[in-house]
């Protein structure tokens, strides 16, 4: 009886021990974001127990995006946390599978949002240790990986990963050597940089011309700020996140500032940045100074035609605040776009009138049913509410032009409205119209526009052209540094304004720079999207066309307007201007509202797709 009594007792013990830190660890299934976050978790483990499924990319970053979209719902609940470390981890499993750099670099920076976004989770030195361990075995960057341990140090003094990172670095042998103090900290610190940074990105220049910062401008709208640095030339610059106060600093190498640039700090007080500073730090370099209020993320990249560098800042604005342009903006054009708000579900909407037999898609894009047929989005319960309509050229950019002497520019704005009118009215989703009229946008501020306004989508019209009169048809394009082929690339130099020489040119200089565009993790969705327009589109166009319509699959290529959208994003040319026959069709209003409908119904099918199911 003593016996059967003293195991019962350890039961119980055991029992609330289990259920103590069950609950610290494991948010209630019993809430809505315990229980995706459950599903999220069996889903992972599921896959980890299949030697098959685990060597295809595509099953991981489903699981990995369960997570992401976990944590993007519920940002105030426990499991937002847990997801967002469970997130870091699964790069790092997937980096164990293909051991492709790229996941590894995800799985550090993940890691590293997560100890900063919630600092106090149990997991926040564990994060910091396997950051250590990546930055030390794998990138051989032991600076990187010391600087680590020092925040780790502070932070978590007395948690056991932080013993274990100290045994990992030798930090008896370091601190010998003069590099960290005791516990790993600072013996100076320096809160500002006392000489010019080196160069990182190689640009030919004359030998001791300045080249000329003529302006500084930003916008600001919601979560998202961003600063545009106009110069003469294409220069030289370093980035460096700097604390105590929070500011990101960019040097502007071989570069002098105009006199036409007021010295005086620029206010922003956006809840992402409080000023921006411009001054001349040394004789040959230009300094700009963002005084940060708040920072998820940045991201900065030069465009050309004219020579301009541009960064992205996002933090925690307010989303719902409406879009400003700053006080030193010196576009006179500029405009913040048009938002046409939907019929409410207690309005009546229009039939659908007969459509064409739809094109083969996807498989994810698969009749609602059996379980592979239900996208993430879907059984995460997150839709699409916002679609951003970005009519091609305008204003001063006439873009195309026909022999006959229409211009894109006209059908572009058309066909966008039509559509406008078409998803607000069947759909019954918000629109945001980068221009309504013939206005001049710049290429960097559309998918501002976009973002400061929650655009859950970016789809981006325009009209083709050729040397070729001959060439004829429809083409879809979604965000690459590598062009598909030589067409694609002379079709992205079109539509940046640029020449093909140049624009390889950029595609060398931003891979050294915008190292997420290749893996950003909204080009699966966007080539989703892009095979719903290019399918409807193909569809409609034959019913008029009988030869030349579908010039091949989805294709790649770099392009301004799509730069950072952060949301599925495409591109689509929906003829050849250049086409005497194609010319004349769009001139007609008829033709034009087949192509609205065509678009419609390839974004309505990407849409519903991603809507929740019950």
């Amino acid at each position: 009886m003593v016996i059967r009594g003293r195991t019962l007792l350890a039961a119980i013990v055991a029992s609330s021990i289990l259920l103590l830190f069950s609950t610290a660890a494991f948010p209630s299934t019993n809430t809505e974001a315990g229980h995706k976050l459950s599903v999220a978790r069996e889903r992972l483990a599921d896959l980890k127990r299949s030697p098959k499924k685990t060597k295809y990319r595509s099953y991981w970053m489903d699981s990995i995006r369960m997570f992401e979209l976990v944590e993007k719902k519920y940002p105030g609940s426990p499991a937002a946390a847990d997801a967002c470390f469970e997130r870091a981890a699964a790069y790092g499993d997937l980096y164990q599978h293909n051991q492709h750099s790229r996941d590894l670099d995800e799985s550090r920076k993940t890691f590293a949002k997560c100890q900063s976004s919630y600092p106090k989770h149990e997991r926040g030195p564990e994060a910091l240790y396997r950051i250590i361990v990546i930055f030390k075995d794998r990138k051989k960057d032991n600076p990187a990986a010391l600087e680590t341990y020092r925040k780790m140090a502070e932070l978590y003094p007395d948690s056991a990963w932080t013993d274990k990172a100290k045994v990992r670095l030798g930090i008896r042998t370091a601190a010998k050597n003069g590099k960290i103090g005791k516990n790993g900290k600072k013996k100076k610190k320096e809160t500002e940089l006392r000489k010019p940074p080196e160069s990182v990105i190689a640009v030919p220049t004359a030998p001791k011309e300045l080249g000329v910062v003529k302006n500084v401008r930003y916008w600001s709208g919601g979560a998202y700020t961003r600063i545009v640095i106009d110069q003469d030339r294409t220069l030289k610059f370093q980035a460096h996140e700097l604390k105590n106060p929070d500011r990101l600093v960019f040097d502007i190498l071989s570069s002098r500032v105009s006199d036409s640039v007021d010295k005086d700090p620029l206010p922003v007080n956006d809840g992402i940045l409080k000023q921006v500073r411009t001054s001349q730090y040394a004789p040959d370099t230009v300094r700009v100074v963002l005084d940060l209020a708040s920072l998820k993320s940045y991201a900065a990249f030069p465009l050309h035609e004219p020579d301009r560098l541009v960064i992205d800042v996002t933090g925690t604005g307010d989303p719902d605040e409406p879009a400003e342009a700053g006080p030193a903006t010196q576009q006179t054009d500029t405009r913040q776009g048009t938002v046409i708000e939907a019929k409410g579900d207690d309005q009546p909407k229009p039939a659908l009138p007969p459509f064409p037999k739809e094109p083969i898609l996807p498989k994810r894009f698969s009749k609602r049913g059996g379980g592979d047929s239900i996208s993430l989005s879907q059984q995460i319960g997150l839709k699409i509410a916002t679609i951003a309509i970005d009519a091609g050229h305008g204003g001063r950019d006439p873009g195309a032009m026909g022999r006959g002497g229409l211009k894109e520019k006209e059908v572009t704005l058309d066909i966008a409205r039509r559509l406008a009118a078409l998803v607000k009215e069947r759909l019954g989703r918000k629109v945001i119209m980068t221009r309504d009229k013939d206005v001049y946008i710049p290429l960097e501020e559309r998918p501002f526009i976009a973002k400061s306004k929650g655009a859950d989508l970016f789809v981006s019209i325009h009209v083709n052209a050729n040397r070729k009169r001959k060439a004829r048809g429809i083409e879809t394009y979604i965000q690459g540094l590598r062009a598909s082929d030589t067409e694609a690339m002379a079709t992205a130099a079109r539509e940046n304004a640029m020449s093909t020489r140049r624009l390889s040119e950029l595609k060398d200089e931003l891979s050294k720079i915008l190292k997420d565009l290749a893996t950003d993790d909204k080009s699966e969705e966007s080539l989703h999207l892009a095979h719903a327009v290019q399918g409807s589109l193909v569809s409609t166009v034959k019913q008029t066309q009988k030869k030349g319509v579908d010039r091949g699959k989805v294709k790649r290529a770099f392009f301004y307007v799509l730069v950072n959208t952060q949301m599925p994003s495409i591109l689509a040319e929906v003829g050849f201007i250049s086409n005497a026959e194609e010319e004349a069709l769009l001139r007609k209003d008829a033709y034009r509202q087949k192509l609205a409908e065509a678009l419609f119904q390839g974004i309505k099918r990407y849409v519903e797709s991603r809507d929740p199911v019950i």
